[in-house]
């Protein structure tokens, strides 16, 4: 479930844009969920328009599994990587993965509902959570016993560490994964071989661009000043997006926009390097697009 999926890119969905919740903005969401969404007792779950979900294995195959959510009181609520997870009573559980796109909403008594979307639970109480998903992703039901074996969850809650909020994560540490590794930069960083959890092409970009290294980069060739260089860029970009309510084009649990403004990324396309003045480049790479600098980033 869902691992196979991975080959695939993106799936369009109307013409909304593509969000992906990487670390930050996942913490910020389940924060929120926390906040407001704990002990709520579950009234009815709506699904719509999921079947292109549901075939490429972001949803449930059998829809009736979202109805064993019904009556069930929210127990807790965790996050880790990109992930979060929604523990109910009943031995019942709502893993959510918004890696490539995906719109949270918490819609207080007598808001309105959004028009478009996928996933929709009603508590008893007049409120309602929905979900609009636009890319690789998940949305599953699943029971005590299964939660373990889905593939996002065993990716993200491991022992593979966390940038952000374990103290045991150090440079030194970072440093030692990267040599054990001696991969390229971008796979040490994002995907199933990286050395942390959470991460993809977005912050990968800000990242490198911050620490001044190529994307092309071997970890094998980094000095010790360069790693030190990469992991606090790392700490640096990814709490600055949490404090600022994360990407510029993502939309929190209340639809508040957030004001982080990538250092680095697609929104810097025709534009010249704020700290040389360089005409910024684009590359394929790593199974997507890269922007850099080419005299900053070596």
């Amino acid at each position: 479930m869902y691992k196979s999926a991975f080959i695939f890119q993106s799936i369009a969905f109307g013409m909304w844009r593509k969000v992906s919740i990487e670390l930050p903005e996942a913490q910020i969401i389940a924060e929120q969920m926390i906040q407001t969404m704990l002990d709520k007792k579950v009234k009815s779950v709506a699904l719509s328009n999921y079947q292109k979900l549901q075939k490429i294995g972001f949803i449930n195959r059998n829809i009736k599994d979202f109805d064993k959510l019904i009556e069930c009181k929210i127990k807790s609520i965790d996050y880790r990587g990109n992930v979060i997870h929604i523990q109910f009573n009943k031995k019942m559980n709502l893993v959510l993965c918004g890696d490539y796109g995906a719109q949270y909403r918490f819609i207080r008594k007598g808001e309105e509902l959004p028009t478009k979307i996928h996933f929709k639970m009603e508590f008893i109480d007049g409120t309602f959570f929905t979900i609009r998903q636009s890319g690789m992703g998940l949305i599953y039901a699943a029971e005590d016993s299964e939660v373990p074996n889905l593939y996002v969850y065993k990716r993200d809650f491991s022992d593979t560490p966390s940038p952000v909020g374990e103290h045991e994560f150090t440079s030194e540490r970072f440093s030692e994964l990267l040599n054990e590794k001696k991969q390229n930069i971008k796979a040490s960083l994002v995907g199933k071989t990286a050395v942390v959890v959470g991460l993809s092409n977005a912050a990968f970009q800000e990242i490198i661009y911050k620490a001044g290294i190529h994307p092309k980069r071997n970890t094998g060739t980094l000095t010790e000043n360069e790693k030190s260089n990469l992991y606090d860029s790392m700490k640096e970009i990814l709490n600055e997006r949490i404090c600022s309510g994360g990407k510029d084009n993502f939309e929190d649990l209340f639809g508040k926009k957030g004001r982080h403004i990538p250092v680095m990324g697609p929104n810097m396309k025709d534009k010249n390097c704020p700290q040389c003045g360089a005409a910024i480049e684009k590359i394929s790479h790593g199974g997507g697009q890269v922007y850099l600098c080419p005299r900053c980033q070596r």
